[in-house]
């Protein structure tokens, strides 16, 4: 009793009139929060991202064939497939470019996935820090066949493996961006290429 004795009159109401305050405002201080529209929007490809570890928040796969329909939906949807790895500097600089595209866009109409290539040994550690502390909003999953000769041509014929890459394709049309996307804008302009 004491210590408020010398709070000024304002503040002794201040703290009293701001935990009312917090008590009956919604969650967030800054209006309602909207509904989280879903990831995935395709049923075949959210099979291939659900978790297949409980301890993950995304799966594991080490063959190709497991993977391999990400690269074959034929549902008038673009599908930005991304490869990365928590070791490499120009996958991360470009990912923020990656969220935003998946947040200002309708996942009926474009999905972006993240496919890393982080070394098995990081699987379960490197690559789960990375996820849960970013936290990743964008549908993740890894990736840790290490028979490169086996599916790299696979994915592109002229692919040699270096990463960051990134495949765009829509049906039919196809396009690989080899190299680090530099902003927004240039990522909107290759989206286009498969519109």
């Amino acid at each position: 009793m004491g210590r408020n004795r010398h709070m000024s009159f304002p503040t002794r109401l201040f703290i009293p009139l701001f935990s009312l305050f917090l008590t009956l405002s919604p969650c967030s201080l800054f209006g309602p929060v909207a509904p989280a529209k879903p990831l995935i929007a395709s049923p075949a490809v959210s099979a291939i991202m659900t978790p297949n570890d409980p301890k993950l928040s995304y799966p594991i796969y080490a063959s190709f064939e497991e993977i391999e329909a990400l690269f074959q939906q034929q549902d008038n949807r673009i599908y930005v497939i991304n490869f990365w790895a928590t070791w490499c500097r120009p996958c991360i600089t470009e990912m923020p470019f990656f969220e935003q595209l998946a947040r200002e866009s309708d996942p009926e109409n474009l999905q972006v996935i993240m496919v890393s290539l982080d070394k098995v040994a990081d699987i379960r550690t490197r690559l789960k820090d990375f996820v849960n502390d970013r936290p990743m909003v964008l549908p993740t999953l890894a990736f840790t066949d290490n028979y490169y000769e086996g599916w790299i041509k696979r994915v592109d014929r002229s692919w040699t493996g270096s990463i960051p890459l990134t495949l765009f394709y829509r049906n039919g049309q196809r396009y690989f961006n080899r190299g680090q996307i530099s902003n927004y804008s240039e990522l909107e302009g290759l989206v286009s290429r498969v519109r």
